[in-house]
Order: C-alpha cells, then structure tokens, then sequence
C-alpha cells in the first residue's frame, strides 16, 4: 500500500519593524510600535491584537486553499521540513505589491508568490489617520514526508545530477 505523500503548512505572521509613508515628496519610516491602526484583512473585526490574529489565520487559509501541495513531490524534495521566507508590503490602497520569496527550489517561489497574488485587497494600515504601507515577512514550513518510491525516485534523480555535473 502506498503512503500518501503529505505536505504541512505551517505559517506564522511577524510583523516588521517599519510602516512606510505614501507621502511620495517626503517617504518617511515610522515604527511599527506606533502604527494606530493594523491592515485589515477582508472580513476580519475586532481588537488590535484580534485583527493581526485574523490576518495571519487568513493568510494561512489562503495558502491551505491555494498551495499546490502535490508540488513538494513533484520537485523530488528531501524528506523533512522545508523552510520558505516570504516578504511583502500593503500598500496604502490595500494592495499586496513587491512579493519576495527564499524558497529551497524556484518552483516553490512561483508559487508561493502566486499564491500571494490571490490575496484580495486589504483595508490600509493608519498612522494618525493617514493610510501607510506596511511591510511584512512571513516564515512558511513545509513538512514533506515520502514512500519508499519517492526517495528511489530523488536518490536516482540526485545521482544523475552529480553525475552531470561532473
């Protein structure tokens, strides 16, 4: 019988450090300490705190919703976890813009920032009532856990490398 091939996400939100300005004369950074008001997430309410866990929960969601898992196997990873870093900014309209991803195969990068490109507009972060952009980073683990075929398949995949390699 032949184990499934399973991949778990893993997405934990931190927020940078920096809110940028939209003010295109004079773009100023602020602390994130002193941001007024979260970007929001469609659909998300309550309290500061509740906002940013909404957000993260949303963002999970969506990448639960819309990540290939089936391409882990395909791209013949190492059994274990993965770890992939994505950064980017809402601007002051609420769009997600400038999507970078540290992925450990560029396949993995396309789609994760596909992924990303999926998220609807947001409502912008506020300091003393005017919309700023705000970056984020986000770490992503993916756990991948193969059959006795796949590694068979990856090992001869790695050899074959090396052996073009040389």
């Amino acid at each position: 019988m032949l184990q499934k091939f399973s991949v778990f996400i893993v997405v934990f939100l931190f927020f940078s450090i920096t809110v940028h300005s939209q003010n295109k004369k004079d773009e100023k950074e602020v602390s994130f300490m002193i941001i007024d008001e979260v970007p929001v997430y469609p659909g998300c309410k309550g309290s500061k705190q509740e906002l940013k866990n909404c957000f993260s929960n949303s963002i999970q969601r969506l990448f639960i919703e819309n990540f290939n898992s089936d391409l882990p196997n395909q791209l013949l990873l190492k059994e274990g976890k993965h770890r992939i870093f994505i950064g980017f900014k809402i601007t002051a309209s609420g769009d997600v813009v400038n999507v970078v991803v540290r992925a450990p195969h560029p396949k993995l990068k396309e789609e994760v920032k596909r992924v990303m490109n999926l998220s609807p507009r947001m409502i912008a972060g506020k300091v003393k009532g005017e919309n700023v952009a705000v970056k984020y980073s986000i770490p992503f683990t993916i756990l991948v856990e193969e059959t006795k075929a796949q590694k068979k398949a990856r090992k001869k995949k790695e050899r074959m490398d090396k052996k073009n390699k040389n």
